[in-house]
């Protein structure tokens, strides 16, 4: 049998475009656009939260599927899913049945999804080249992310949502496609996890997870507002941000790799919680808004880098990549979800943005002594 000609990584980098797509012309829009059906801000980021929480009740049901079929079936099962969650959303237009129905698909196709593309990537990934390859799959990402916010943006505004989230759902059933015919990781009946280890990424995860809830979903809704909630116009705002976003995640993957990862850790941290103190005070004005977006598209790929290449060593040292990403990533959930309802209660008690975005400068000290601490005992 004739071996392919595209291996196991090309097929990673170019799902992990496609999927960069998906997320930069859909889904960094929902809340936006339940915002856009006459949710209130903190509906529609409690809303968001329940999505992530339902992620965390259904996590169990990752690990029989991939025992039964593998991890890459059971990634491609997610991917159809999440498709039909984005075909549902156009639907949706109250609280209610449908805006429930919506809720519960989307976190089983995420769940399903995430959990194991966070056992796939580190079972096909080397040792000691864990920070080139997820800068390389980070910076694929920056760049598809220059022209998909402003797709989805256009899309949204002069096509409507339910053109819009049609399209988007037939792409996500597109990323599917590189992975086909590629590797399909098994899953070994049993394995028991090092618990300091699982316990330690877990905490990681749950400060990733705050970050992310403020300095992305939080700072979205607040950008949005700042431009008018014109999807059009948030749109463009992300795309020019995903310029700067581009060579970030190569610097830090260099960094890493190259023996001084305590070193990206400066760089990413440091940048991160500059990002997030501007945006604290950027919000309200569009032009600043606008640049503190830049800098934060910056940013991005260099923090995930500086975190997920660890967690990914952590995760290749464990006896089961899969039930070690089911033991952890958990904490992401509970940490995104946390910093949306805090910031649902914020604001519906009458608070500007400004507090719930400067609250996850908290988590980067967090993550960035937890990673130093790491680094300093063991190696990449």
């Amino acid at each position: 049998m004739p071996k392919s000609a595209v291996s196991p990584l090309q097929r990673i980098y170019l799902h992990s475009g496609l999927q960069s797509f998906v997320e930069t012309s859909g889904g960094i829009f929902i809340v936006g656009f339940l915002v856009s059906r006459g949710f209130s801000y903190p509906v529609a980021l409690a809303s968001f939260a329940l999505i992530l929480l339902s992620r965390f009740a259904l996590r169990a049901l990752v690990l029989p599927l991939s025992l039964r079929s593998g991890l890459r079936n059971t990634l491609i099962t997610g991917v159809v899913i999440r498709a039909a969650s984005f075909a549902l959303l156009p639907f949706v237009t109250q609280v209610g049945p449908l805006l429930a129905l919506f809720l519960a698909v989307s976190g089983l196709g995420s769940v399903l999804y995430w959990t194991s593309w966070h056992a796939f990537m580190p079972a096909l990934t080397e040792s000691g080249q864990g920070g080139r390859q997820v800068s390389i799959q980070q910076a694929t990402s920056a760049i598809v992310g220059i022209v998909a916010p402003a797709t989805g943006g256009l899309l949204l505004a002069h096509a409507g949502p339910l053109p819009a989230f049609l399209a988007i759902a037939a792409l996500q059933l597109a990323t599917a496609l590189p992975l086909l015919g590629g590797p399909n990781p098994q899953v070994e009946p049993e394995a028991a996890l090092d618990r300091t280890v699982a316990a330690h990424a877990r905490r990681l995860y749950f400060n990733e997870g705050f970050h992310s809830g403020c300095s992305v979903v939080i700072w979205n809704l607040a950008l949005f507002a700042s431009l008018g909630e014109h999807f059009d116009a948030f749109g463009g705002a992300i795309a020019a941000a995903g310029v700067a976003a581009a060579a970030g995640s190569l610097v830090v993957g260099r960094l890493i790799d190259g023996g001084r990862p305590r070193h990206s850790l400066i760089v990413a941290y440091g940048a991160a919680a500059l990002a997030l103190a501007l945006k604290g005070v950027a919000f309200a004005h569009p032009l600043l808004a606008i640049a503190a977006t830049a800098l934060g598209a910056l940013v991005l790929p260099m923090t995930a880098t500086a975190m997920l290449a660890p967690l990914y060593a952590m995760a290749r040292q464990s006896p089961c990549v899969l039930r070690f990403s089911m033991a952890t990533e958990g904490g992401w959930d509970l940490g995104c979800s946390a910093a949306c309802l805090t910031a649902a209660a914020l604001l519906g008690a009458g608070a500007s943005f400004r507090l719930p975005i400067l609250l996850g400068l908290a988590s980067i000290g967090a993550m960035a002594w937890m990673l130093d601490r790491w680094y300093a005992r063991r190696p990449l």
